[in-house]
């Protein structure tokens, strides 16, 4: 009886810890300003996937404030890969879209590469942790 309390416990153990590590993830309100815009975003899981909607956006002559509809999803397509947050899909306006790539850096940043212009391009985004 001893040993089946001890294999209960183990797996009761193993479960926690798992759950626990999911929870390190992409998932939540981030912050970036740069010298090219401001802004704020939400992550959300869907489907073992991930997507991202504005929240507000700022870049000197555009203010959009995000109101929960569908044409606030700009995030697409992430998947969760060897520690990485890979295959996103930036949208923009006009429908062109950037490929990028997140890896948290610490549970509070978020390291987002992206290549535009053919150039390569790094920016961080600071979690939000009071939205």
């Amino acid at each position: 009886m001893n040993t089946i309390h001890k294999y209960i416990g183990i797996l009761v153990l193993i479960i926690t810890l798992q759950s626990c590590a999911q929870t390190d993830t992409i998932v939540g309100v981030w912050e970036v300003k740069n010298d090219y815009y401001q802004g704020v975003f939400e992550i959300v899981e869907y489907e073992d996937k991930f997507s991202g909607k504005i929240h507000y956006y700022n870049d000197g002559s555009t203010e959009y404030k995000g109101n929960n509809k569908k044409e606030d999803y700009f995030l697409t397509d992430i998947e969760f890969k060897d520690g990485k947050y890979i295959n996103g899909k930036m949208y923009l306006p006009d429908g062109s879209f950037y490929h990028v790539i997140f890896s948290l850096k610490g549970k509070d940043k978020l390291e987002v590469l992206m290549t535009i212009e053919d150039s390569p391009y790094k920016e961080t985004w600071t979690r939000n942790t009071s939205y």
